[in-house]
């Protein structure tokens, strides 16, 4: 065995004693195991800076850290910026061909972590609003290098079984961290950056870990040549429509994926306008019980997305999505708390597996040499859903939308957009449902592989 696989070893015992590490390795082929190792450790510091999403709505609604000064503008551009973030993942395509793949989950961590730093530097909503949006765009580089890097670590066979896990890791990371975080800033509040910079902290030891896997050359993704022109564009457009199946399978998502991005970021300002919520209740239904059922689902579904096409597994999470929005539509509308309770449950136990079908559903449709293609107009899309619907969210949502000096009346809907939402994602499901039944096979070839 090489030198330099000695720590790596090392720490495998050590971790045989407080973790069921060596039995999920011993899961996976042999030739995958050191990515497996290392990324288990990236999901550490990835999964706590996610979990700064649900933390930072709730706390731009805090009595005691931004409020009154915070308004659903801010909600709409935090869920903008996180969502919207992704329409520069067609970037990736073409940054790819000049640089490794692997450093796009290395570079985009480490600056990321110098924004968080910033975040103390002045307390104000809007200040704090652009330095954690501004992370949220940067990190799209990491999110779309992951999904393009599990074709490469992963052979298909395993492919759910590995990413349940590492999402697990990454889910019990947000986890710890927005349990941390929601008692860190109802007890000093005057101190909330203190999280930000413990995060930052931990993305840069989740860049260190990656910078460990090492990709031979001869498995770099494939990808168009040439320079980001129009020429490439229209290549690119054009697999992209001649493949119907992934036309349909983008048109499903679209129905579902707008309604969840136009609500989500509202919930916190329906708890607190409508029905006059705690913040230890707002924190503990934005943040605290998404995290928590999303950590305890994954590694389930990760098994159950191994054994059926993306569409049936979207189909379902989207029909539990529907079901969770019905319930902040009438928690809203009855002015209570425990209806918004029900529904972070079911929500939360709907994204452990969505957010796995989101990672890896669109290389069922993707052959070799589209892989970073169809990974980018997946991620481009959803930047599109997630920078328009929130806007579409606050107009329909209140009575005004204010943009600087820029007043637009809204339509004054409040919990009525949840019912919308619903509606979308029931829609979402039924057209799923439909396309599951038409499906033929994937895309990719199964290799066969040792048992080792």
């Amino acid at each position: 065995m090489p030198q330099r696989s000695k720590p790596a070893k090392k720490l495998r015992l050590w971790l045989r004693f407080i973790l069921p590490f060596p039995a999920v390795l011993n899961q996976v082929p042999l030739h995958s195991r050191p990515a497996l190792f290392y990324e288990t450790f990236y999901n550490v510091g990835s999964g706590a800076f996610i979990a700064l999403f649900g933390l930072s709505l709730a706390a731009l609604k805090s009595d005691t850290i931004f409020s009154p000064e915070a308004t659903k503008e801010h909600l709409m551009f935090i869920a903008a910026m996180f969502g919207g973030s992704s329409l520069f993942s067609p970037l990736v395509n073409y940054l790819s061909a000049k640089i490794p793949m692997r450093l796009f989950m290395i570079y985009p961590n480490l600056m990321t972590a110098a924004l968080l730093f910033a975040t103390g530097a002045w307390t104000n909503p809007t200040f704090f609003a652009i330095t954690v949006g501004s992370g949220f765009v940067i990190r799209v580089f990491s999110r779309v290098g992951e999904m393009n890097m599990f074709r490469i670590l992963y052979p298909p066979t395993h492919r759910g079984t590995a990413v349940g896990w590492v999402k697990a890791i990454a889910n019990f990371s947000g986890l710890v961290t927005t349990g941390l975080g929601t008692l860190w800033f109802i007890w000093q509040p005057a101190y909330y950056f203190g999280i930000y910079w413990i995060v930052g902290l931990g993305l840069a030891l989740a860049a260190f870990s990656y910078a460990q896997i090492s990709v031979p050359k001869k498995k770099q993704v494939a990808h168009f040549s040439g320079s980001l022109s129009y020429r490439t564009f229209w290549e690119g457009w054009c697999v992209f429509v001649g493949d119907h199946r992934f036309v349909l399978y983008q048109v499903g998502f679209w129905f579902a994926g707008f309604g969840n991005h136009m609500s989500f970021a509202y919930i916190a300002e329906s708890l607190k306008e409508d029905v006059g919520a705690s913040d230890w209740s707002m924190f503990w239904i934005v943040a605290v019980l998404p995290a928590l059922l999303m950590s305890g689902s994954a590694p389930l579904w990760g098994r159950f997305l191994d054994k059926v096409n993306p569409m049936s597994g979207r189909a379902l999470f989207n029909g539990l999505q529907c079901i969770a929005y019905g319930f902040h539509f009438y928690g809203g509308i009855r002015q209570q708390v425990w209806p918004f309770v029900v529904g972070a449950i079911i929500h939360g136990v709907s994204t452990g597996g969505s957010t796995i079908n989101w990672l890896t559903g669109s290389l069922y449709f993707a052959k070799k040499d589209h892989i970073s293609l169809y990974n980018s107009i997946h991620v481009a899309f959803t930047g599109l859903r997630g920078m328009i619907a929130p806007t579409v969210g606050v107009f329909l949502y209140g009575k005004t939308f204010t943009l600087g000096r820029i007043q637009v009346n809204g339509l004054r809907l409040g919990p009525g957009i949840f019912a919308i939402s619903a509606v979308l994602s029931l829609c979402g499901a039924i057209f799923m449902i439909w396309l599951a039944k038409r499906d033929l096979r994937p895309s990719e070839e199964v290799p066969k592989i040792s048992p080792d």
